[in-house]
C-alpha cells in the first residue's frame, strides 16, 4: 500500500490505508494475471467474487480502472440478484470515489451498502461501512457526525467480532478529539483501538496506534514520551518491511523522530533521519514525499544557521507542493523562506514572503500555523521596533487562540454526551448479551412451556428493572461528569486565554521597556504604563475570582454567616473601586442605610459587591455615574440596587448571563476583559447566603442589578 505522509492534520487520513477486505499482496502481479484469468475463463458468483478482489487490487495505483471493474461487477450482481455481492461491489465503489475526491458518490455508494448490510443483519460489513462513512463525515468537516459514525461501528464490530473496524473506529475517534485538542479523550481512545488491534492480530494497527499517540505527545510537547511512542512504532514498522518490503511506516516515524530531534535541539541527527527519509524517496520517485523531506529539511538548515541552503531546500519543496496542488504545506514554507530572508538581511522581503504563507493559513482555515506564522510576526515587528504592527500580531494571536478554545469546548460540549451516552449503550450491550447466554443455558434445562414461560416472565422483569437502575446510574453520573468537564473547560479556558494573554503581553512589554527603556520620551512611557497597569488589575481581578470559584467547584469553601452591617460592607468594598471608577471619570454615589444589618458570609458578600460594581464600572463609558441603594421590606429582605448609565443588554444577552458555557462574554467601553465568571461567582455566593439575584437591561439605558439577602 502507498501510505500518503503528511505532517499536517490531513495526514491523519492516512488511516484510509487499513484495508479489511483486500486479499491480495501488493506488487503481486502473477495474482492480477490469475484473477484475470479467472474472470475470462468463468462467469456468475465466481467471476463477479475475482472482479472485486481485482478491483481492490487496482484501487490505490489505477482508481479509473478499479472503479471500470467494480461498476461492471455490480452491474453482473444485481442480473443475479446476488444482495451479498451487491453490498460488496457498493462497498468497494464507496471506497474508489473517496480515493477520487468524490466524497458525495462515495458516501451514496456506501449508503446502498448499508442498506443491504442491515436486510442480511451482516453486522461486521456494517461495522467496515460505517468506519468508512465516519471517514467520509470527517472529511466533510462534519466531526458530530462522524463520531456518531464510529460509535455505531465500534458497536456492531463488538457484536460480530470485527475487532480490526472496532480499533481502525476508536483510532478515528481518537484522531477527531487530537485534531480539536482533547487529548485526554484522545489518548483513551487510541489505547482501546490498541487493545482491538491485538485482539485481531493485526500488528500494522498495532504500530500506527503507537504513532499516533507519539503524535498526540508531541503537540503536549512531551518529547520524550513521543520518542518513546515513535520508536515501538517504528519497530513494528521495520518488522512488516522485512516481509512485505513496504518502507511507507518506517518513513512516517523517521520523519517524526527527526522533528523530535529538531525541537530538542539534535539538529545533526535531525538531519540524518530527514535525509534518510529523502534517499527512500527518491528511490521510490515519491515526488510527494520528496517535496516533504525537502521541507524538513530546509526547517533544519533554518534552525542551524544555513540560510542559503535553507532557501534552496525550501524553494524546491514550494515548487513541487504548488506543481502537486498541495495547498496545506504551503504556509510553512513560506514562512521559513521568509524567515530565511530576514536574518539574510532582506527584512521587507521576508515579511511579504511570510505573509504570503498567512495568507495560505488563513484560506485553508489552519489555525496554528496562523498562531505559529503571527508569532513569527510579532518578534520581527519588535526588533524593527514597530510597536504598532507587533501589538496588532499579538491581538491576532490573542483572537485565534479565543477561537480555538472555543472550538475544543464546543466538541466537548456537543459531542462528549453523546459519547458518554453510546458508552453507557455499549455497557447494556454487553449486560444484555451475558444475560442471553444465561437465557440459552436456562432454555436447555427446562422443556416445559409452562416454566419457561414462567421463568421468561421473571427474568424480562429483573432485566428491565437492572437495565433501568443501571441507565439511571449512568445517566446521573453522565451528568455529573458533564458539570465536571464544564468547570473543567472554564477553568482551563480563562488560565490558557484570560490568564496567559495578558501576561505573555506585559512580558513583551516590559522587555521592550527594558530594551528602549532610554529611547521613549515621556508620553510614550506613560502609554506603556497605563497598559501594564490595565494588565495587572485584569489578572488581578481574575485570580481572586478565580480561586474563589474554584474553591467553590470542590466544594472546599463553608459558608460562615455572621450579622454584618451593610453600609459598612458596601462602603469599604466600593472605597477599593474608586481609583478605577476615577480613571473612568465615572461617579458612583451612596444611598445606604446605616441601620441595615444582613445574615451573609463576609467575604462572600465583599466580592458579591466588589463584582457587580466591578461590571457596571467596566460596561458605563467615560463620564457616566453608578448608583448604589439600600432598602429592606416586611418580609424580612434586604436588597441592595446597583444601577448604572452603561451600554445595556439585548434580552438575548441577558439570559446567557449566568450560563458557564456560554461564548458571548463581551469587552468593556474601553477594551476592558471579561470572562463572565464574576457574575457566575456573583449567583452561586448570593444562593449560598439565601438571597436572590434579578437583573434588568436595556440595550442604551444602563443595567440594574438588585441582591436580596436575609435580614440579621
Amino acid at each position: 500500500m502507498n501510505r500518503k505522509i503528511e505532517l499536517t492534520s490531513s495526514f491523519l487520513f492516512t488511516l484510509l490505508l487499513l484495508t479489511f477486505h483486500t486479499v491480495l499482496a501488493a506488487g503481486a502481479i502473477h495474482q492480477v494475471d490469475s484473477l484475470r484469468q479467472v474472470i475470462q475463463n468463468n462467469t456468475g458468483e465466481e467471476k463477479i467474487n475475482a472482479q472485486l478482489e481485482l478491483a481492490n487490487y487496482y484501487l490505490e495505483d489505477d482508481n479509473n480502472q478499479a472503479q471500470s471493474i467494480a461498476q461492471s461487477a455490480l452491474i453482473s450482481a444485481k442480473e443475479l440478484n446476488k444482495r451479498e455481492l451487491q453490498m460488496r461491489a457498493f462497498f468497494v465503489l464507496g471506497r474508489i470515489g473517496h480515493e477520487l475526491n468524490n466524497v458525495n458518490q462515495s458516501q451514496a455508494n456506501f449508503d446502498s451498502a448499508l442498506t443491504i448490510a442491515n436486510q442480511l443483519n451482516d453486522y461486521s460489513f456494517q461495522s467496515d461501512i460505517l468506519l468508512r462513512t465516519g471517514i467520509n463525515k470527517h472529511t466533510q468537516g462534519e466531526h458530530l457526525e462522524a463520531l456518531q459514525a464510529f460509535n455505531k461501528s465500534i458497536q456492531t464490530g463488538l457484536q460480530s467480532n470485527n475487532f480490526r473496524a472496532t480499533g481502525a473506529s476508536y483510532s478515528m475517534m481518537g484522531t477527531v478529539f487530537r485534531v480539536n485538542g482533547l487529548y485526554d479523550r484522545a489518548i483513551e481512545y487510541i489505547i482501546k483501538a490498541r487493545l482491538n488491534y491485538e485482539k485481531a492480530g493485526y500488528v500494522e494497527g498495532y504500530a500506527w496506534s503507537a504513532y499516533l499517540l507519539g503524535r498526540i505527545y508531541t503537540d503536549l510537547q512531551l518529547l520524550d514520551k513521543a520518542m518513546e511512542y515513535y520508536q515501538l512504532a517504528l519497530k513494528n514498522y521495520e518488522q512488516l518491511a522485512q516481509d512485505d518490503k513496504n518502507q511507507s511506516g518506517v518513513i512516517i516515524c523517521y520523519e517524526q523522530i527527526g522533528i523530535i530531534n529538531l525541537l530538542s535541539g539534535k539538529t545533526d541527527e535531525a538531519r540524518k533521519n530527514i535525509e534518510y527519509t529523502l534517499q527512500i524517496h527518491e528511490a521510490t520517485g515519491s515526488k510527494y514525499g520528496i517535496a516533504n523531506a525537502l521541507k524538513n529539511l530546509g526547517r533544519i538548515e533554518y534552525v542551524s544557521g544555513n540560510y542559503a541552503l535553507a532557501k534552496t531546500h525550501l524553494t524546491k519543496a514550494l515548487s513541487s507542493k504548488i506543481d502537486m496542488g498541495d495547498l496545506l504545506s504551503q504556509p510553512s514554507i513560506h514562512l521559513y523562506l521568509g524567515l530565511c530572508l530576514v536574518e539574510t538581511g532582506e527584512p521587507d522581503a521576508g515579511i511579504a514572503e511570510i505573509k504570503k504563507g498567512l495568507e495560505q493559513a488563513v484560506f485553508n482555515n489552519q489555525k496554528r500555523i496562523q498562531l505559529d506564522i503571527y508569532s513569527k510576526l510579532s518578534d520581527i515587528y519588535l526588533e524593527r521596533n514597530d510597536l504598532q504592527n507587533a501589538l496588532a500580531c499579538q491581538q491576532h494571536q490573542l483572537s485565534i487562540q479565543d477561537s480555538m478554545l472555543l472550538g475544543a469546548a464546543n466538541i466537548k460540549l456537543e459531542q462528549l454526551q453523546g459519547i458518554y451516552e453510546v458508552d453507557a449503550k455499549n455497557s447494556q450491550i454487553a449486560d444484555l448479551q451475558q444475560q442471553n447466554e444465561i437465557n440459552r443455558l436456562q432454555l436447555k434445562q427446562h422443556r416445559t412451556s409452562t416454566m419457561l414461560l414462567i421463568l421468561a416472565i421473571l427474568l424480562a422483569i429483573i432485566i428491565a428493572s437492572i437495565i433501568y437502575i443501571f441507565y439511571q446510574r449512568l445517566r446521573q453520573k453522565n451528568i455529573q461528569l458533564n458539570e465536571a468537564n464544564m468547570a473543567k473547560d472554564k477553568f482551563f479556558a480563562i488560565i490558557a486565554h484570560d490568564l496567559r494573554g495578558p501576561i505573555h503581553t506585559q512580558t513583551s512589554f516590559l522587555d521592550h521597556l527594558y530594551e528602549e527603556f532610554d529611547s521613549l520620551d515621556e508620553n510614550e512611557l506613560k502609554k506603556l504604563l497605563k497598559l501594564l497597569v490595565s494588565s495587572s488589575e485584569h489578572i488581578s481581578d481574575l485570580l481572586d475570582n478565580l480561586l474563589l470559584w474554584a474553591q467553590s467547584q470542590v466544594k472546599k469553601m463553608e459558608v460562615k454567616t455572621t450579622a454584618l452591617n451593610l453600609s459598612d460592607v458596601i462602603t469599604s468594598t466600593v472605597d477599593k473601586l474608586q481609583q478605577s471608577a476615577r480613571l473612568k471619570q465615572i461617579s458612583i454615589s451612596l444611598n445606604t442605610n446605616n441601620q441595615l444589618k444582613v445574615l451573609s458570609d463576609a467575604n462572600m458578600l465583599q466580592t458579591i459587591v466588589r463584582n457587580i460594581v466591578s461590571n457596571a464600572i467596566k460596561f458605563t463609558p467615560r463620564g457616566g455615574s453608578i448608583r448604589i441603594e439600600t432598602s429592606s421590606d416586611e418580609h424580612r429582605k434586604v436588597s441592595i440596587t446597583i444601577t448604572d448609565s452603561g451600554v445595556g443588554m439585548a434580552p438575548e444577552k441577558l439570559n446567557k448571563l449566568f450560563d458557564i458555557s456560554s461564548k458571548s462574554h463581551s469587552q468593556g467601553t474601553e477594551n476592558e476583559k471579561s470572562t463572565g465568571l464574576g457574575l457566575i461567582l456573583v449567583k452561586e455566593f448570593v444562593e449560598r447566603n439565601n438571597g436572590t439575584i434579578q437583573i434588568t437591561s436595556e440595550p442604551g439605558k444602563g443595567t440594574s442589578v438588585i441582591v436580596t439577602l436575609p435580614v440579621a
